[in-house]
């Protein structure tokens, strides 16, 4: 708002500072729209009973998230990896399970570092197949672990605001596994990096 009110109330201005005003705003009101999105699935996850599910392949679904997150991925310089095991099926939705996948591998894309590295792996252990999203960034400290899947906590809030998270994108995933039945936990890489790790039962 205090940006459209400076170009209101300015008489003159530059083309170039002008189309600089109107890019923050588009900017803001698209990291509105995400915070909007994300609690409105939030709230639909905790008030109503989840979606009929069916078996879903996960190798599909990852390969399209990793598709979709290459450009996103070369600009921060990072690469990503992928080990898909076969005969990973969970029940669930499609759309239950790109959420997850998206948001884990966006975020193991943001807070990385240039020349970093993203792996996602999925594979059968017995009854459960496993899903995990490891990063070659900076590690979240021990007693901060368990917080990551508060709704608006962030680790880093300077460098979460630079890149346009609000807190929310975990805690949507960690309620999209248990309506499934699942677990999700967090720890160390061992590169020094993050891994998340979704379990989900056959």
């Amino acid at each position: 708002r205090l940006l459209s009110d400076s170009i209101l109330e300015t008489e003159e201005e530059d083309d170039a500072t002008m189309r600089e005003f109107v890019g923050d705003i588009r900017s803001e009101a698209e990291r509105l729209q995400r915070i909007t999105e994300e609690l409105l699935q939030l709230t639909k996850l905790d008030g109503e009973p989840p979606q009929q599910s069916h078996a879903v392949e996960l190798a599909p679904v990852i390969e399209q998230v990793t598709h979709m997150l290459r450009i996103q991925a070369r600009e921060h310089g990072v690469s990503i990896e992928t080990e898909l095991g076969e005969a990973c099926v969970v029940p669930g939705t499609e759309d239950d399970l790109y959420q997850i996948l998206y948001n884990l591998t966006e975020n193991a894309i943001k807070y990385n570092r240039f020349g970093g590295q993203v792996t996602v792996t999925a594979y059968q252990k017995g009854k459960n197949i496993c899903l995990s999203v490891e990063d070659t960034g900076s590690g979240i400290p021990d007693e901060l672990k368990e917080r990551v899947f508060e709704p608006f906590f962030r680790v880093d809030k300077s460098r979460s605001r630079e890149l346009g998270g609000v807190g929310l994108g975990l805690a949507l995933v960690r309620e999209i596994v248990r309506v499934h039945d699942g677990s999700i936990t967090v720890q160390s890489g061992s590169s020094g990096g993050t891994v998340f790790d979704v379990v989900f039962t056959q």
